[in-house]
């Protein structure tokens, strides 16, 4: 009775007689698997949305970079051709 206990918690963790079920990575890969097939039509064009919503955002904000950093550069220039004695 107690060699049967044994036996069944070693098949609870997986492993028996010292090593892992062969069979335990296959379902593993196998659940993975169909889940990923349930998922994708979901998760594909919800990820597709938002990434094309980052990608506005990131060519706005380094168009406004730009912008702001050749207004400076102007200004810089200004001031240096406004400091500097006449040639």
């Amino acid at each position: 009775m107690k060699w049967e206990h044994e036996l069944g918690k070693q098949l609870a963790k997986g492993h028996l007689f010292g090593h892992r079920l062969p069979f335990a990575g296959i379902s593993t890969l196998m659940l993975t698997g169909l889940g990923t097939l349930v998922l994708a039509p979901i998760v594909i064009p919800a990820v597709s949305k938002a990434g094309k919503s980052v990608a506005k955002t990131a060519i706005k904000g380094g168009l406004s970079i730009y912008e702001g950093g050749k207004e400076l550069v102007s200004e810089a220039r200004a001031e240096l051709a406004a400091a500097s004695p006449d040639e």
